[in-house]
């Protein structure tokens, strides 16, 4: 039996701690020589109080617990317990889109952050796997290498970026066989999860595929996006939309899910597709569906291991330092007193107030402590502009201290920025609970309501912002932009009403005409009245016609014009309504 787990290492304290114990006693004898000198025959009987018995008592305890530190630092062992064995033979490749159409943001917030986010649910499904990631484009690299390390796979998928790769388009056979490559030096069943949107653009599939299913590989596809596609976005270097992908012809590229293509790797290598639905679902049901494969994992029945006892005595020594540092050379005496005092307080009422305050002190601080990490953790989150883990982090944090309004201002902020707003409309109207933030909240839950077109809502919620700052000059230029909008839209109502009622009166001034004209048995010149009232109604019709299609010309015009503000600012520009009209929410709080 092996009694300490690090021999090499005990050997190297116990000489680094004799040779401290020498130093100390060589010191402690010139210290009492010298103050021998000096003091004389005083000095010993100042040394023979309980002062000095205290100190010495002090260094002892002291020194002792330095040496148990120094043994738990070994490694002491003693005891056997069965530790299973098993021999991993599970092996996945998950090999995930970085093409520039995983940009499109038909899923919020985009399709590739979907993707990570899958790939980080998969990675902790399958904990008990080897998991390799591979990147891939028109050509496919390994990103990470196959490993059991979660904290490796999280670190490479967070570089996922839409054309992070140097050959641009999208090539289902360079990534299966980059994922082979991978995998032929392993045993046992080999799996790979493809994540992708579908556009294969390689001539090579059909190969690769033929290849796959001779060395046994199974193609588990995931479908990321819609059917109904959606534009690609090209950004500059700092993240700014320039404008929309275009084809050769000058014509905008609009990127489809392709399910055939996916589904026909997976049927043809014996796996299975599905279509992406959140991070958490599509994880589980491909565990579900690698779990029903016959994957080789060999596991022994277990061998003994001695039980490592360190905490023995780490334990002793911390509470041997515990003890020295409460110990006090010349002691002391608890002068308050106690029965008095809770006589005073009432005996039993003392005993509770006293608990309530113990009780209080101890879980209250934790609880708001951890709420605080948590909300660091979200507004970290939140500056990497990763929007729906900043809201899981607030949401956890909201469940450690509801009471911080805070929480409920900054899980606002982050579905304002997921486009959620009506959503982000319920925080900001509970954080407005807080006069603290209140000012703030109800100028962003105006934000929201302007952006979900609650207009009538909105102008309530900067009226309140104004109430509590009425120097807010963002909230009365929004106020002023709403009560605009909202009274074009009352105007524009009118006139269709008006329209109709004068498109009523005309057709019962016709049939009026009509009716006389039957009175007078169709007389010559009733006709050529009627006539001229209907040349009338036709030229009013077509005047109404042309204004109408100036207006929408207008509208049209603005529109474009808006929409190329938009486009030049980026889809992260801040939405608070500066001179150009767009409304944007105050920042997060972070003064945790």
């Amino acid at each position: 039996m092996e009694l300490f787990r690090h021999p090499l290492v005990l050997a190297w304290l116990a000489a680094a701690f004799a040779a401290l114990l020498f130093f100390r006693f060589k010191a402690e004898e010139s210290r009492l020589a010298a103050a021998g000198l000096l003091l004389g025959p005083a000095f010993g009987r100042m040394n023979a109080g309980t002062a000095a018995a205290r100190r010495r008592l002090r260094g002892v305890l002291y020194i002792t617990a330095l040496g148990l530190a120094f043994l738990a630092a070994a490694g002491p062992q003693w005891g056997t317990e069965l530790t299973p064995v098993t021999d991993l033979k599970g092996n996945i490749i998950i090999a995930v889109d970085t093409s520039l159409s995983m940009a499109a943001k038909d899923l919020k917030p985009s399709r590739l952050e979907n993707a990570r986010l899958l790939l980080g649910a998969i990675a902790e499904k399958f904990s008990d796997y080897r998991i390799g990631v591979v990147a891939f484009a028109g050509d496919a690299y390994t990103q990470c290498p196959l490993t059991t390390d979660q904290e490796a796979i999280s670190y490479f998928a967070s570089a996922l970026q839409p054309g992070m790769l140097p050959s641009q388009g999208t090539d289902f056979s360079a990534a299966i066989e980059t994922s082979l490559a991978m995998l032929s030096r392993y045993g046992g069943q080999k799996v790979m999860v493809l994540i992708t949107d579908g556009e294969d653009h390689s001539t090579m599939l059909d190969t690769a595929l033929t290849e796959a299913v001779a060395q046994n590989l199974k193609i588990f596809t995931v479908g990321i996006g819609s059917p109904e596609g959606e534009l690609i976005p090209v950004k500059d270097s700092a993240g700014n939309t320039l404008e929309y992908k275009k084809d050769r012809s000058g014509k905008t590229v609009v990127s489809r899910l392709d399910e055939a293509t996916l589904m026909k790797i997976a049927s043809r290598t014996g796996a299975a597709y599905l279509r992406y639905s959140g991070p958490d679902a599509a994880a589980e049901d491909i565990r579900k569906a690698v779990s029903a494969l016959d994957l080789e994992k060999a596991k022994g029945k277990g061998r003994n291991n001695f039980k490592n006892r360190y905490q023995w005595p780490l334990a002793l020594a911390l509470l041997l330092l515990l003890i020295e540092l409460m110990l006090m050379e010349k002691g002391f005496k608890l002068r308050m007193n106690l029965p008095a005092f809770l006589k005073k307080g009432g005996r039993l009422g003392g005993k509770a107030v006293l608990a309530a305050a113990l009780a209080l002190a101890a879980a209250g601080p934790a609880r708001a402590g951890e709420a605080d990490s948590l909300a660091r953790e979200g507004n970290s989150a939140y500056a990497k502009k990763d929007w729906p883990k900043a809201f899981e982090y607030y949401s956890r944090a909201q469940e450690k201290n509801p009471s911080d309004k805070r929480l409920d201002f900054n899980t606002g902020d982050a579905f304002y920025r997921m486009e959620e707003y009506a959503k982000a409309a319920e925080f900001f109207d509970q954080a407005a609970a807080s006069p603290k933030i209140a000012g703030a909240a109800w100028y962003n839950r105006g934000n929201a309501l302007f952006k979900s077109g609650d207009l009538a809502g909105a102008i309530t919620s900067y009226r309140k912002a104004l109430t509590l700052n009425p120097k807010d000059a963002d909230a009365n230029f929004n106020l002023q932009k709403a009560l605009e909008q909202k009274k074009k839209e009352q105007s524009k109502s009118s006139k269709d009403k008006k329209d109709k009622d004068q498109e009523k009166k005309d057709q019962d001034k016709k049939q009026g005409g009509q009716d006389k004209k039957e009175d007078k048995g169709g007389g010559g010149q009733d006709k050529k009245d009627q006539d001229k009232q209907k040349e009338q109604e036709k030229q009013n019709e077509q005047e109404r016609k042309k204004a109408e299609a100036r207006e929408k010309s207008r509208q049209i015009l603005e529109m474009m014009k808006e929409k190329e503000k938009a486009a030049a600012r980026g889809p992260e520009a801040q939405p608070m309504m500066n001179q150009a009209g767009k409304p944007q929410p105050q920042q997060r709080l972070e003064d945790w």
